[in-house]
């Protein structure tokens, strides 16, 4: 049993890239713009989505001149993603909505 734990826990050792990764994919899941296998349908939260997206905005903002360039261009990509989605889902006139 061991093993396996410490055969995941090489595979899916912590980082900054899985840390920002995470943050994103859960703003999609609070979209339902991702499914978990296994799991049943949540519904839609817009105001949980935001919050991760804003942490995400805050752990740019922490760690400004401490990224490679490869991180800084990973997070700032990301974010644009998730505030597209959020906008996707945002009802008109809140602010949030795609313009265009």
């Amino acid at each position: 049993m061991e093993s396996s734990s410490s055969t995941v826990a090489d595979i899916v050792s912590p980082s900054f890239e899985r840390l920002v990764a995470s943050l994103y994919s859960a703003v999609l899941y609070n979209l339902g713009e991702l499914q978990l296998r296994g799991v049943p349908d949540a519904p839609e939260d817009l105001m949980l989505a935001r919050f991760n997206l804003g942490l995400l905005e805050v752990l740019r903002e922490k760690c400004r001149g401490n990224l490679t360039d490869e991180e800084q261009r990973l997070i700032e990509g990301l974010i644009a993603q998730a505030r597209e989605a959020v906008a996707k889902h945002a009802p008109v006139g809140t602010g949030d909505e795609a313009s265009g």
